[in-house]
């Protein structure tokens, strides 16, 4: 399911526009305003519109209708940072409405440096960051507006893949305990463009910015199946987090994950004596779509073997004795 975030923006004026002959007049109705309203959402903080607390916003005006020809420029609303301090969006400055000619909206949470040197759309470049900087990226664009008295709705787009996982146990009345995750092969860099369109734009050039980038989670996660509830599973991340926050990719080919974790029986003599520790790599299949949330479910083995006696009675080998001097 497509996960949607939709943010229109609240503007609040601070700086008189330095173009004013461009304008029929200025005054409050001729600003260009914003504000926010949600229509559906998708260990980094997963966006929602009641966590979002800045954004920022570029506009360019043109003479035609935005396009793959049509070359943008500078100058409009640049790197315009809108935030949220009480109950409206702010930002700094006045920004109003053009009496002719069109606007081209984009806007991106956490801010990127957009690139327009060549014509067409913006792009920008991104690199995934370690597990602990990891963040959810959201953008938006809106196309070929003009003078309007209402706010301008952004709608806001996941452009990552959250990357979960759950654990569950294949024998009941084991302890598995999970104690480091590691994904390898999966690329972290590429180059996103803006298509004017509701799904706001795609991914590409995707490489690796290193060679041999992992995503490791260590800590510790536990499940202990039961005979009443074999299929009981943990999840590693928290309620409104992700695990991983990565990039899109299809085929994921040559992408692995490492599990370390140990399996011990609950019950019985030597408690808690593991019959597995140790680490087992899985590959990983499918697609990581834009947006999507994955999650991938491991049944963890126990490696168990009861110990068995089988006994085995030996034959009688009979001997005849011979006594003498009777």
């Amino acid at each position: 399911m497509k996960k949607i975030l939709l943010v229109a923006l609240a503007a609040v004026a601070m700086a008189s526009c330095s173009e004013n002959e461009e304008f029929e007049n200025v005054s409050t109705t001729n600003q260009i305003k914003f504000g926010t309203v949600v229509k559906a959402g998708t260990k980094a903080e997963v966006i929602t519109a009641g966590n979002l607390k800045t954004f920022t916003v570029n506009a360019y005006k043109t003479t035609d209708a935005m396009g793959p020809a049509v070359q943008l420029s500078t100058g409009f609303m640049d790197n315009v940072e809108v935030t949220k301090p009480s109950s409206e969006w702010q930002y700094t400055g006045n920004y109003y409405w053009p009496s002719s000619g069109k606007l081209q909206f984009f806007a991106t949470s956490p801010a990127q440096t957009l690139d327009i040197t060549a014509a067409g759309y913006p792009k920008f470049e991104y690199t995934v960051k370690a597990v602990t900087g990891q963040e959810d990226l959201v953008a938006a664009n809106v196309m070929n507006q003009i003078k309007s008295e209402s706010a301008i709705t952004l709608p806001f787009q996941h452009l990552l893949t959250q990357v979960n996982f759950s654990i569950k146990g294949s024998t009941p009345d084991f302890t598995y305990t999970v104690s480091k995750l590691v994904i390898k092969g999966a690329k972290d860099k590429a180059t996103f463009t803006f298509d004017g369109s509701a799904t706001v734009g795609a991914w590409s050039s995707l490489v690796e910015s290193v060679s041999g980038v992992t995503y490791e989670y260590a800590g510790t996660v536990t499940v202990t199946p039961t005979t009443a509830d074999p299929n009981a599973s943990a999840s590693f991340e928290t309620a409104g987090n992700a695990l991983f926050m990565l990039m899109p990719q299809d085929n994921l080919t040559g992408v692995t994950v490492e599990v370390t974790y140990t399996a011990a029986p609950k019950n019985g003599e030597k408690l808690g004596e593991p019959t597995f520790d140790g680490t087992k790599t899985v590959n990983l299949t499918g697609s990581w779509g834009m947006g999507k949330n994955i999650r991938y479910t491991l049944t963890l083995t126990s490696d168990a073997t009861s110990i068995k006696f089988i006994p085995e009675t030996g034959k009688w080998t009979d001997e005849n004795g011979t006594f003498t001097g009777l």
